[in-house]
């Protein structure tokens, strides 16, 4: 996946049950998608046409922009290192 963070995927009922559950990490996009790759379920990233901001800004500015990319990249490390760890049991 090029970008985990969008927060828009359409899903399979198989996938309801997986992204039904809380969440415990602070990035749940990249929760959601970690769990349907442990479930097995295809995923596939399909390009979209996405439009300039016509007014306003991003909330993720300044430190809040660095914690969003620390987060996602220790959710992805961490959901990754628990796959190996299921996977080679």
């Amino acid at each position: 996946m090029l970008d985990p963070t969008s927060g828009l995927y359409a899903v399979n009922a198989r996938a309801l049950p997986y992204l039904s559950q809380p969440y415990t990490a602070t990035a749940p996009e990249v929760e959601g998608l970690l769990r349907l790759a442990e479930a097995g379920l295809r995923i596939r990233e399909v390009p979209v046409d996405m439009r300039e901001r016509a007014s306003g800004a991003s909330k993720l500015r300044g430190r809040k922009s660095v914690a969003l990319v620390l987060t996602v990249g220790a959710t992805v490390l961490l959901g990754a290192h628990l796959w190996r760890r299921q996977t080679s049991s």
